[in-house]
């Protein structure tokens, strides 16, 4: 109970320990005479719910509330009907199954059926449980047609909601994302990033009404072979329980302006921002899966061929994918210095790039390998059966409130081997893929924040804030490093280089170690590089300064549109290094999560302007959104795209941003004079 758990786990040990103390459950006889683990309390914890769940689902049922309605007629189809018609605000949650993960894929599983509260009533209807009911002469469609107009035109409340939406629109094509008025996942998040937001979890923690997750209550049984009198109460117990979330946490957002504000953030911001992507995964991407499996042929190609130059140099054929044969080969046999204990994480490993020639080639192995695995093998597999490859962006996936991106992680496809952003195309051969991409946002941003006139003045007149830098770091003057930053081997270049890498460093709290492990100097040159910087930027200093200030004071920091990172529990810890990194984060998490917020703006404001050109986001990567554009869009229509983006909020600095035109395939792009010409 002392380690540090999860509120989860936290239950659970709870729970196992009172069934240890009243005699339900004991240690095995095996375990006696060892130490108490929490891996053992977690394996008993398993046996508790077991012996538990039979007595727990015969409560749910014994206790489903006589407003809860099993909808297996006509007649009660029309009465949700009518009662979703006459509501103001409903709850919506939809039960799935299907094989091999299928009940997480709308392309590849099943609905078994979903609930709707209102404030009166709370309705299951089933569609495709193995249990039947009157409903099921019908086809699933004519059930869901006398539904269609009710829920489109109702305020709908939904726990996770992307979920919930692409399973309808796939299955049912129907739109409920324009109904969308709130997501309760997104509305927990605004009052804590640092916890899981299961919705049972929630409604434990907040509202003390402990809920049964659905792995306990059915390990191993689809959904749709649970008995309908269970599913019932489990079904429409969790909308009915969506509502009161919803009533709670709005109850909260009255308590203080800075409550208000985050209000104001989901409902402005987070929410048109969510319905826009739940739109743009639905819309998807096309995928060139032959070409993916030529790259993989090539990418296989080129790991035999340094797989083989690698165990030459070694004059010894290990796994060179197995951490222990390689540390034993690298730090035993050849006796290069071990950073690590003795690991082989690629952070250890770059440091050891000018100990040996076998490591550069070991390095580009392993990324080969990484390529290999995350995308060209992996991506293939994402292709649903309209071509496309639908991915599932978490629009405040983050603590930092910026995107999370899954199937696949957009944000990993890497600039660097552009052959892998090839392989994605337009929705369509007669459109074509547009990025556009906000220039240094965060340097800009910090700029802002820390009111840092150097680097206001650079941005207001066009001067290269790489080359800026340079210039309070190395001794040189702009115009001198500006000369010579394309010359390769200059002084002038190598301090450029450097100063690219403390400027983007900075932003993301990096420190005088990680500095010197990432430019391969000594950790006192890299510290010497930081306090040149600090001098020649003393408002970044003072801004950095007074961030640590109020974390220390008040355990949290904001950024500018009042999103809060929470950091209470690290500031207030008997660990140095834990108080070190809160303050880490409390510099630099108002300027990255102000950089995402200012996407997340421009996404609400582009709202009108796509729709007058008929184009559409498709992907969100950093801080670059790639648009699916008709073939003839103009160039007036682009730029005021791009105005549009770039105007969302007014800073100190001007914001920019940059136009790439890919009429076949992302990445491969053409001049704006060549496109238009």
């Amino acid at each position: 109970m002392a380690m540090k758990n999860s509120e989860t786990d936290r239950q659970r040990l709870t729970e196992v320990k009172a069934a240890m103390a009243s005699g339900v459950i004991g240690r095995h006889p095996a375990d006696i005479g060892r130490r108490f683990s929490k891996a053992e309390a977690l394996r008993l914890y398993k046996e508790l719910a077991e012996k538990q769940r039979e007595g727990k689902i015969a409560a749910l049922v014994a206790k489903t509330p006589a407003n809860y309605v099993l909808v297996d007629t006509r007649k009660k189809l029309q009465q949700m009907a009518d009662d979703i018609r006459a509501s103001e605000l409903v709850a919506l949650d939809c039960e799935t199954f299907g094989p091999d993960g299928g009940a997480l894929d709308p392309w590849r599983g099943q609905m078994a059926g979903f609930s709707v509260s209102t404030r009166r009533k709370n309705y299951y209807l089933p569609l495709n449980h193995t249990e039947k009911t009157e409903l099921n002469i019908w086809a699933d469609d004519d059930i869901i047609g006398m539904l269609t107009i009710p829920l489109m035109t109702t305020k709908l409340v939904m726990h996770n909601a992307p979920f919930d939406c692409k399973w309808f629109a796939v299955k049912y094509g129907l739109n409920l994302r324009e109904a969308l008025h709130a997501d309760t996942r997104i509305m927990a998040m605004s009052l804590d990033e640092n916890r899981d937001h299961r919705l049972k979890n929630l409604l434990t923690d907040w509202l003390r009404q402990p809920s049964d997750n659905f792995d306990e209550l059915f390990p191993n049984i689809p959904f749709n072979e649970v008995p309908l009198k269970v599913a019932l109460p489990y079904a429409a117990g969790d909308t009915e329980k969506t509502l009161k979330l919803y009533d709670w946490i709005m109850a909260q957002y009255e308590r203080r302006e800075d409550l208000r504000r985050l209000k104001r953030l989901v409902f402005e911001i987070e929410m048109p921002v969510a319905r826009q992507f739940i739109r743009s995964d639905l819309r998807g991407i096309r995928f060139d899966v032959e070409m993916a499996k030529e790259m993989d042929d090539k990418l296989a190609a080129e790991e035999v061929e340094l797989q083989s130059k690698i165990y030459e140099m070694l004059g010894d054929e290990i796994n060179l994918n197995s951490p222990a044969q390689l540390s034993k080969k690298l730090f035993g046999d050849l006796k290069l210095p071990d950073y690590g204990q003795g690991s082989t994480n690629s952070r250890f490993i770059k440091k050891l790039k000018r100990e040996h020639p076998v490591i550069p080639l070991l390095i580009e192995y392993k990324e080969i390998g990484k390529l290999r695995s995350a995308f060209t093998q992996k991506l293939p597999h994402e292709v649903k059966y309209d071509g496309k490859i639908h991915p599932w962006h978490n629009t405040w996936g983050a603590a930092t409130g910026r995107f999370t991106c899954r199937d696949p992680n957009t944000q990993q496809i890497p600039a660097k081997r552009p052959e892998i952003r090839h392989l994605f195309m337009a929705t369509d051969p007669d459109r074509i893929l547009v990025s556009i991409d906000y220039s240094q946002i965060e340097l800009r941003v910090l700029a802002h924040m820390a009111n840092e006139t150097v680097l206001i003045d650079a941005f207001k007149h066009g001067r290269d804030i790489h080359s800026t830098t340079a210039a309070l770091i190395s001794g040189y003057t702009y115009e001198e490093i500006e000369a010579e930053k394309d010359t390769d081997g200059s002084p002038q270049q190598k301090y450029r280089k450097q100063a690219k890498i403390v400027n983007f460093g900075i932003v993301y709290g990096m420190g005088a170690g990680k500095l010197a492990d990432t430019l391969e100097i000594p950790k006192a040159d890299a510290q010497k590089i930081i306090d040149d910087y600090f001098r020649g930027y003393p408002g970044i200093k003072r801004y950095m300064d007074e961030q640590h200030r109020q974390v220390m004071q008040q355990g949290y920091v904001m950024d500018i549109f009042g999103r809060k990172r929470r950091l209470h529990s690290d500031v207030k810890s008997k660990d140095r290094w834990k108080v070190f990194a809160a303050q880490r984060q409390a510099g630099n998490f108002p300027i990255q999560a102000s950089a995402g917020s200012i996407l997340k703006k421009a996404i609400v404001d582009l709202q009108p302007v796509l729709a007058k050109y008929d184009v559409h986001i498709l992907l969100q990567v950093h801080d670059e959104l790639v648009y699916d554009c008709p073939r003839d869009i103009t160039r007036e229509a682009l730029y005021e795209i791009r105005d549009t983006q770039a105007n969302a909020v007014k800073l100190a600095v001007p914001v920019r941003c940059d136009i790439e035109i890919y009429p076949d395939r992302w990445q491969q792009k053409v001049t704006e004079e060549e496109w238009f010409a």
